[in-house]
């Protein structure tokens, strides 16, 4: 700060002038006080945003742009008169460190910094330096140190004023203690969770608490006690109205019934939910009744009865045709579906057998000794756990293949469809026009109206042929690559509300087939941006990386969403774009949070280009 300096020249016998020079000085001084506070506060303003701006090239994984970042804060401010300015900028530091693979050296400086941060224990940073180790060591499986930080958030007064994030302490504090096989303090700290009052802030805590404590009493085969807590938790949901979390507990009920081995109410429950879902036809519900469909079978398989089993898994694979629907593939997906359902029936048939002869061995393994009886017991179960996974898994596979076949054979139809339009139509209609044009000189006299007019027609026609063919598949597209369809993308979904900017990095041309379907993943990313984010800025890069792999990533500051809750409803469609992305050996990850917009990262190696790619 610049000093000023003032120099009078008065009589020390003139009262007057000795008591206006301490006044004019008393002056400047407040002066450059004000002037000294509000450089501190754009000082902190000014750190605010650049704190926004690290945590942003955090989530997008620009490391060394972060760094950057933090460098050149430390080297503008000294950090004297706003300390804990300086630990929120180390913090950022320590998280870039972590992600970055320098897991000793970001423990080194948290700690370093909670010894010093335990003075300004109401402050939330220090709050945020706890979480953080807690998580750290958490993930390197040193429970107790996980556990050592963690206690000390829950003894934090701020923490016991900020309800979610205490409960939220507290069922992770329950969750080490599982993980070490404590059950008994397991279930004191989640039994703390369930003791608050349920409001919707609260209600999905208390619930996963409910949840967690139904698990620890079927591991210790304690099954009533667990549809106990499966029932206080079904309560819940039932006070805040909440209809699919209703369904979704009540076949979480039924699954304890069905492990229990009691078909029958299993299947009085299953019933139950899918009655609970009748009037919703939403996409995350015909999710869930086709997962109980799935069950039901099991469950019918297990008491016998061939016939239900069958039935509701062929409800199973219809329902996930209508998830999947899709017109111009519809003759793919039902061979497919066929193909997947009589392979599923041999491999499920061949598993029954395994464990037919598994239960001949236990009962014969019976007639030995109790410890026989004991290890026998063991045994089954482990192996029944074995076999479902196995189911599970299998099931899985169907349906990520179904999607694939479906989504390639619209994509191979829509592009042919398109090519007989450009390439023959087209060229038809072309060529019936010359030759009305070529026979005007032949005729005598005045030529008819009605070949002009034919002419006029045959024009609109092709003009609208052509417009239906880049309908189809977007010409940008095939005529220039993927860099350039993108560009013509963000131009034509651009507006005075808002705006998509793009940049290609200078990637080159690919496969066509590959350019078809990254360009259909953009285009459907960016349809849900205008729908649902009401961004003001959206972005799209391309960029090449290793010469092997093809990274898009997508940032919008818009209002965000809750991607829990999006992957189980997937409105968005974002099950289907992994599916996709997961049978390219692809990856997809979202960083979203409510209010603060989203960024897409999605990372796929490049197929290699045909020459025999062509369509204009």
């Amino acid at each position: 700060m610049k000093l000023y300096k003032t120099r009078f020249s008065y009589s020390p016998s003139s009262t007057f002038h000795l008591a206006f020079y301490r006044i004019l000085c008393v002056s400047i001084f407040i002066f450059q006080l004000q002037i000294f506070a509000q450089e501190e506060s754009a000082s902190v303003r000014y750190i605010d945003k650049k704190l926004i701006v690290i945590d942003s090239l955090i989530e997008i994984g620009q490391y060394d742009r972060a760094l950057s970042t933090i460098s050149n804060l430390e080297n503008t401010f000294s950090f004297r008169n706003s300390e804990v300015k300086k630990y929120e900028v180390d913090f950022r530091y320590a998280q870039v460190l972590y992600l970055s693979n320098k897991e000793e050296k970001a423990v080194e400086l948290c700690l370093r910094n909670i010894e010093k941060l335990s003075n300004y224990n109401n402050e939330k940073i220090y709050i945020d330096y706890l979480n953080f180790l807690t998580k750290v060591f958490a993930n390197s499986d040193n429970i107790d140190k996980a556990i050592q930080f963690n206690k000390i958030v829950l003894n934090i007064p701020l923490v016991k004023r900020d309800t979610i994030g205490f409960l939220i302490a507290l069922n992770r504090m329950g969750s080490f203690y599982y993980k070490k096989s404590n059950l008994d303090s397991a279930k004191y700290y989640f039994k703390r969770v369930i003791y608050y009052p349920v409001n919707t802030n609260t209600e999905n805590r208390i619930s996963n608490a409910f949840n967690n404590l139904g698990v620890i009493a079927q591991v210790e085969d304690n099954y009533d006690l667990a549809k106990g807590y499966a029932r206080e938790a079904l309560e819940i949901k039932e006070k805040v109205n909440d209809t699919v979390g209703v369904a979704m507990l009540t076949a979480n009920l039924a699954n304890l019934y069905h492990f229990q081995g009691d078909f029958k109410e299993a299947i009085k429950n299953y019933d139950v939910a899918i009655t609970t879902l009748r009037n919703d036809t939403t996409y995350e519900t015909e999710l869930i009744r086709r997962t109980i469909y799935d069950n039901l079978a099991i469950a019918y398989d297990s008491l016998g009865n061939f016939d239900e089993a069958y039935n509701y898994l062929r409800r199973s694979y219809v329902l996930n045709d209508k998830i999947n629907n899709s017109n111009l593939s519809e003759t793919l997906a039902e061979v497919e579906a066929k193909y997947n359902v009589e392979r599923q029936e041999h491999e499920t048939e061949i598993e029954k057998n395994k464990a037919l002869r598994a239960r001949i061995l236990f009962y014969g393994l019976a007639f030995l000794t109790l410890i026989s009886i004991i290890l026998g017991i063991i045994f089954y179960k482990n192996y029944k756990l074995k076999q479902q996974n196995k189911i599970d898994q299998l099931q899985y596979e169907t349906q990520s293949r179904v999607i694939n076949a479906t989504i390639d054979a619209k994509e191979k139809e829509r592009r042919k469809i398109a090519e007989i339009l450009h390439d023959s139509v087209s060229a038809l209609l072309s060529s019936a026009n010359l030759h009305l044009q070529a026979s005007k000189p032949h005729m005598k006299g005045t030529v008819p109206v009605e070949i002009t007019k034919a002419q006029g027609i045959i024009d609109e026609a092709a003009v609208k042929i052509r417009d239906l063919s880049h309908q189809l598949i977007s010409s940008v597209l095939m005529k220039f690559g993927l860099a350039y369809a993108v560009h013509d993308l963000c131009q034509k979904y651009s507006n005075s509300e808002l705006e998509f900017i793009s940049d290609d990095h200078g990637i080159k041309r690919y496969n066509q087939k590959f350019e078809i379907k990254i360009y259909n993943i953009i285009e459907e990313l960016v349809n849900n941006i205008i729908k649902h984010s009401e961004a003001k800025n959206a972005s799209i890069s391309l960029s090449e990386r290793n010469g092997n792999t093809l990274v898009i990533q997508i940032i919008d500051d818009g209002e965000g969403f809750d991607l829990k809750k999006a992957r189980t409803k997937d409105g968005l469609g974002l099950s289907h774009i992994e599916a996709r992305l997961k049978y390219m050996n692809g990856v997809f990850n979202i960083n979203t949070k409510k209010g603060e917009g989203t960024s897409i990262f999605i990372s796929v190696p490049i197929f290699a280009k045909s020459t025999s790619d062509s369509f204009t």
